[in-house]
């Protein structure tokens, strides 16, 4: 199946990417967390808000990729056609975060969408209208 925007990306390289740049944005959050000398606390939120810059700016830029998409060769796109737009993309991050919030059974709902979904998309693409797609 292909759209407008491309191929629908495999599930396995979605989550693939997640990893990836879930392990980013912990490793470089907790280091300059550690460096900055923030608690635990508030170096959880400083790693979460981190994740909103990251995923907001990348997915929701004109590449529509974070690096570990940039390793799958998969990106983010507006399901009419280009990029999903840096608003968007932090409304896009903000489902997959409060998803989490509600005991992370929700979170992996979401997650395993795309295994079903047709068009591939999780949730948290039906919400802003975003498909990941090969690059």
């Amino acid at each position: 199946m292909s759209t407008e925007t491309g191929t629908p990306a495999a599930w396995w390289k979605r989550a693939v990417a997640v990893v990836v740049d879930g392990v980013i944005v912990f490793v470089i959050g907790t280091i300059v967390g550690v460096v900055l000398g923030l608690g635990f606390f508030t170096r959880v939120v400083f790693i979460e808000l981190l994740g909103f810059a990251y995923y907001g700016l990348l997915n929701g830029s004109t590449r529509g990729q974070t690096v570990g998409k940039m390793v799958l060769r998969i990106r983010t796109r507006s399901e009419i056609g280009g990029p999903l737009g840096i608003g968007p993309a932090l409304l896009r991050y903000a489902m997959v975060f409060v998803l989490t919030l509600l005991c992370g059974i929700p979170a992996l709902v979401d997650g395993a969408w795309p295994l079903w979904d047709k068009r591939r998309q999780a949730l948290h693409d039906k919400v802003v209208r975003s498909v990941v797609v090969n690059a």
